[in-house]
């Protein structure tokens, strides 16, 4: 049985390479992403965003190529581990 999900081993790799330098905390005037409480608390919607295609309104990363199949399940499978942080 593969390990939980967690925000500090999986989630927050993917975030720092793929939403960095838009949200992370004093970096212009977007939801910072680069902490548990901020990006937990935003899960479903990073979920929605990083599911659609570009071209569609709320994509994200926005200006950029959608995530690998990959990276989108790394977000998908911590919401259904529970968005545990460690």
């Amino acid at each position: 049985m593969p390990a939980a999900v967690t925000f500090q081993t999986d989630v927050m790799p993917v975030i720092q390479s793929t939403c960095a330098p838009c949200h992370i905390e004093g970096k212009g005037n977007k939801k910072p992403l680069d902490n548990y409480a901020s990006a937990s608390s935003v899960a479903d919607d990073m979920i929605l965003r990083v599911q659609k295609n570009p071209g569609d309104r709320g994509f994200m990363p926005f200006k950029h190529d959608k995530l690998s199949d990959s990276a989108i399940l790394v977000f998908v499978n911590w919401k259904k581990d529970g968005l545990k942080e460690k």
